[in-house]
């Protein structure tokens, strides 16, 4: 039982560390030492560093799953003000830790997409998954008749991750959400509106 412990151990160092420092910026030894765990530990439960790196790719992802999930599953909203609240609850997020950080799929997504074929799968995967919820949202809005868009969801989610990630690229370059800011007002009061 402990084993399996201390894998989530690792795996959640390793995230807390590579969304700050990036994968290539960021040893195994360090990691084993944030997380409390001996050295021989990493390959009794990965092996290799890429194997280590989709799991903590797996985790924030479950990690934004949980924290996004009552924002968009909650019926009770117009579909765009849940899609908004959702963007709203990332900014919250990223200005709690003092504008940096960002997003662990964008930050790799640059750093590793052109260096390993295997995560750039699993991150193209991942913004997928991300435009393909926002686009349901956006059809459903459609259909409610609250927006009037000629453009396919699936493009104009496309399009709003984007935007997004570039204006958090902004942010942690200004240390500022005012770029997020701008991004909510964009969409949600004049594009969309």
């Amino acid at each position: 039982m402990k084993r399996s412990h201390n894998k989530d151990e690792i795996v959640q160092a390793g995230l807390d560390m590579i969304i700050t420092r990036g994968f290539n910026g960021t040893g195994i030894e360090a990691i084993l030492k944030q997380a409390n765990v001996p050295k021989g530990s990493f390959y009794n439960f990965f092996s290799s560093k890429e194997e280590f790196g989709l799991a903590v790719i797996d985790l924030f992802l479950s990690e934004m799953a949980a924290l996004l999930r009552p924002f968009m599953e909650d019926v009770s909203l117009p579909p765009l003000m849940r899609m908004r609240k959702s963007f709203e609850v990332l900014i919250t997020r990223f200005e709690g830790n003092n504008c940096s950080k960002g997003c662990l799929i964008a930050n790799l997504a640059l750093e590793m997409s052109d260096q390993c074929e295997v995560f750039r799968k699993r991150l193209d995967g991942a913004l997928q998954g991300w435009i393909g919820s926002l686009a349901a949202v956006l059809e459903e809005a459609r259909e409610d008749g609250a927006v009037h868009i000629d453009i396919e969801p699936v493009v104009l989610a496309e399009n709003i991750v984007a935007s997004f990630e570039g204006a958090l690229l902004c942010a942690k370059v200004k240390k500022s959400v005012e770029p997020l800011k701008n991004f909510i007002h964009l969409y949600f009061e004049i594009f969309l509106a």
